[in-house]
């Protein structure tokens, strides 16, 4: 008899116990208990496993693990808001895993794709309470992995058991009862509430087990002062010898107002208002009024924002050879936009409700004593509804002509140098939805020296977007023609415009990929890792045929699009 205690099976583990046993007489037994070696040296990755103690322990600002794969070696956070931003979910991260680029980490969530395929950083993870371990790889990934060269981050979410298990918990920061930041002038104003709690447990003994959990997050902010300068009393009469005058400039000179039609100096920096844009002193009515000559102006925007977590899990034994499982994880998040017609600048900040939700079958099969076939479908979409409040104005609303409108409550115009800005880029109305679907199927077989594994591994995705950005026009005042900013707006020259239709898409993606492998033991002393994987990169394409591109060929041909046959020479279009 050999009994061996203090095997830890953990995330993506791939560990080899040699057994080592002497002859002895049937009475005899020889029991090992010290924990054995978890050392995995037949693998050329670099993996690190953060386990459920760390997990929960570590400090963790706002409860996101996704935190917790930086700590691995050579992981930092890349989220510089070209991956992540108002158009992905709000809890995604661009991680970077050795020296890879942000977007080519593969997340994995009880063995099923957890990929955002808009910009290929994370779906959501469970809040710590429902997650079990996970495990950050990198460095000659084996060909099990694909779909992204720079690492692999594994998570796992909890089970039930026999016995019942579970938390309360709540978590609370609020400005009246934490110390002030020593460099701080007043205590900030962030007030977030964080409670929820867990439960797992068996159904029938042995058989099958549950287990669920949710997390609430609540999240209130003051606003934090930003400055700005709007038209002043005296400067919407006409009057700019003071918000020009050497008190109000930065360098303490006199600033020179030129009228901005004929590029003529204005006596005593005064200007009739009869030269004033309507549309521009009908916005201005928005702005916040100021007691300061110079048009200063200290506000701030709000942070509303909730966050629900929930997930549920189960699991059965259906009888010693085949196990099977479930799980389902939702996320709904959503950010108040604020429209203020006292101030209106609170505008340059957007809203959003998001909803994410994933949704993973698996089955391990033990076909025999040496071969394991796993399979496993999975289901993700993420729901990214973008958008000002709908109790905004936009510029048609306060009188401008001719001008075409796309979203009835949003504009963006900027007074540069020195001014204010109303609206945001990324504030403008938008619908971004993935949604993809997953079926794998691995099998692993031990055959004397070798550990072989092959599989298949079919991923579909689509990606929705319908993006006003820029539709109803971006105005931008610099000061171009009279010298001063507010001036230029206040008479309505402009000195860019841009204005675009809507970006729609309707993206679909096949990706599709066949591996084998092989983990040979060549000596005791030497592992040698064999592995090929087929990974076709098939192109995305619109499932309503638009698009178009350009051929340099053509055009020098002078050749036109059959389909458009009046879009300029070498432009080519679907059917084309």
């Amino acid at each position: 008899t050999y009994v061996q205690s203090g095997i830890l099976l953990r995330v993506n583990d791939h560990v080899q116990i040699n057994v080592t046993m002497k002859v002895g007489a049937v009475s005899e037994r020889v029991e090992v208990t010290a924990n054995a070696g978890m050392v995995q040296t037949q693998q050329n990755t670099i993996s690190q496993v953060v386990d459920q103690q760390r997990i929960i322990e570590l400090p963790l600002n706002g409860r996101d693990p996704t935190q917790l794969i930086t700590i691995s070696g050579a992981a930092v956070n890349h989220s510089d808001g070209t991956n992540t931003g108002s158009k992905s979910f709000f809890s995604s991260q661009s991680i970077s895993i050795a020296g890879s680029a942000g977007d080519a980490t593969n997340y994995l969530l009880d063995g099923g794709d957890n990929n955002d395929s808009f910009t290929n950083v994370n779906m959501p993870f469970p809040f710590p309470d429902a997650l079990a371990e996970f495990s950050v790889e990198t460095s000659t990934l084996p060909a099990r992995n694909g779909l992204h060269p720079g690492g692999v981050v594994n998570a796992v979410t909890k089970s039930g058991a026999n016995r019942w298990h579970g938390d309360l918990f709540e978590f609370i920061r609020n400005g009246d009862v934490n110390a002030i930041n020593y460099f701080a002038p007043k205590q900030d104003s962030l007030k977030r509430n964080q409670f929820g709690g867990t439960l797992g447990g068996k159904i029938i003994r042995d058989k099958l087990f549950f287990f669920g959990g949710f997390q609430q997050s609540d999240i209130r902010q003051d606003p934090s002062s930003s400055n700005a300068f709007v038209p002043t009393t005296a400067s919407l009469a006409g009057n700019f010898s003071a918000l020009d005058g050497a008190g109000c400039q930065t360098k303490g000179v006199a600033r020179v107002v030129n009228d901005p039609t004929t590029g003529i100096p204005l006596p005593n920096n005064q200007i009739s208002t009869t030269l004033f844009d309507p549309v521009s002193v009908g916005l201005a009515k928005y702005l916040p009024q100021t007691a300061d000559p110079c048009g200063k102006v200290a506000y701030g925007i709000p942070v509303q924002s909730n966050e629900s977590q929930f997930v549920g899990r189960v699991d059965w034994i259906i009888n010693s050879k085949q196990s099977f499982y479930g799980r389902y994880f939702l996320d709904n998040y959503t950010l108040a936009a604020f429209f203020d017609p006292h101030d209106i600048l609170v505008t340059s900040t957007s809203g959003n409700a998001e909803r994410a939700q994933t949704f993973v079958l698996g089955d391990t099969y033990t076909i025999n004593a040496s071969t394991v076939n796993s399979a496993h479908f999975t289901f993700g979409r993420r729901r990214d509804n973008r958008g000002p409040n709908t109790s905004g104005v936009n510029l048609v609303s306060l009188g401008a002509k001719n001008l075409y409108q796309g979203t009835e409550d949003f504009m963006q115009v900027a007074v540069n140098n020195g001014g204010f800005a109303v609206g945001c880029g990324t504030c403008a109305l938008g619908i971004f939805n993935i949604t993809s679907f997953q079926g794998a199927d691995d099998v692993d077989i031990l055959r004397g020296k070798h550990q072989i594994a092959f599989g298949v591994d079919y991923l579909r995705t689509r990606d929705v977007q319908e993006n006003h950005y820029n539709d109803d026009g971006a105005f931008s005042f610099s000061g171009q023609y009279s010298n001063d900013p507010l001036l230029d707006f206040l008479t309505g020259k402009m000195n860019t415009f841009n204005q675009s239709g809507q970006q729609l898409n309707d993206l679909r993606q096949n990706v599709v990929a066949l591996y084998a492998q092989d983990t040979y033991h060549v000596t005791s002393r030497l592992v040698a890792n064999f592995g090929l994987r087929w990974e076709p990169m098939l192109p995305e394409y619109d499932h309503y045929n638009r698009g178009s591109t350009f051929s340099l060929p053509a055009f020098n041909a002078g050749l036109v699009s059959q389909v458009y046959t009046n879009a300029t020479a070498g432009s080519l279009f679907y059917g084309d």
